[in-house]
């Protein structure tokens, strides 16, 4: 079997690169500590996301089934998704939607400072293939926020933390990160409940004018959590919901999905 079930030789190597990005790191593990210095809100994120003792881990594969909408107020698609993710490094996403004949299949990808979407229906009729300058800075945008389901790579001072990783206080639920990804730097809003538990991340993120009547630039991107699906010593949200202005009138919320799994490596 490939690396990532895709078939594709180069996602493979893509895949298994970004699996290894703790090889030869030497083990750290979390100390309550390490984010004693934070604001209070980062703080409680983090001693809910990580167990005291757990290894810090650079990356995380994740299953997940949900719905996904293509286009605003089209009837969503059922999902199935499986994702390797290690911020700042890159991203896979692999996703089949729908059934029948709108059963569409591909991936979102970003690796060696470059992003890319191709997507195809049957497997093999072409429906999106792009990449660029516009693809690359939004899938860093998206590479940034997700961190938060790599709890270490948000610790300042991690082995997997990006160079420049800082955090800032909002208020007593919010905390703000600018987590740089090669010439991108994300700047995300994490909001999290009494416990610690994530709520919300929000960031302004470069949309590529893929809805109709916008042009390219950046718009607020937003995921909602709920929930908690803990797997060797980590806690994330166990749900999902995203999309772009979530709480406006004109939001577009396009993607909802649980998780299955996930593997710290």
């Amino acid at each position: 079997m490939t690396a990532c079930g895709a078939g594709d030789a180069e996602l493979d190597r893509v895949w298994l690169a970004l699996q290894d990005v703790g090889d030869g790191v030497p083990e750290v593990r979390f100390d309550p500590a390490m984010v004693a210095d934070l604001p209070e809100p980062a703080q409680r994120f983090f001693l809910h996301a990580i167990a005291p003792g757990t290894p810090l881990a650079g990356a995380v594969e994740l299953d997940m089934t949900g719905f996904l909408a293509l286009v605003p107020d089209d009837e969503p698609l059922s999902l199935e998704a499986r994702q390797i993710l290690a911020p700042p490094h890159g991203f896979i996403w692999l996703a089949v939607a729908g059934g029948g004949l709108a059963r569409i299949r591909g991936f979102d990808r970003y690796s060696d400072g470059t992003g890319e979407m191709r997507w195809e229906l049957f497997g093999f009729v072409p429906v999106v293939r792009t990449e660029g300058e516009g693809v690359t800075r939004s899938a860093a945008g998206r590479l940034g926020m997700e961190a938060v389901m790599v709890p270490a790579t948000l610790i300042p001072g991690s082995p997997y933390a990006p160079e420049g990783l800082r955090w800032e206080g909002v208020d007593q639920n919010r905390a703000r990160f600018y987590f740089p990804v090669d010439s991108e730097v994300v700047e995300a809003v994490l909001q999290v409940d009494p416990e610690g538990r994530p709520l919300r991340v929000e960031a302004l993120r470069w949309a590529e004018d893929a809805e109709e009547g916008r042009t390219a630039g950046y718009d607020l991107f937003a995921v909602e959590m709920a929930g908690d699906f803990s797997a060797g010593g980590y806690t994330l949200p166990a749900a999902m919901e995203a999309g772009w202005r979530l709480g406006a009138e004109d939001e577009f919320r396009f993607f909802l999905a649980e998780l299955d799994r996930a593997l710290f490596h």
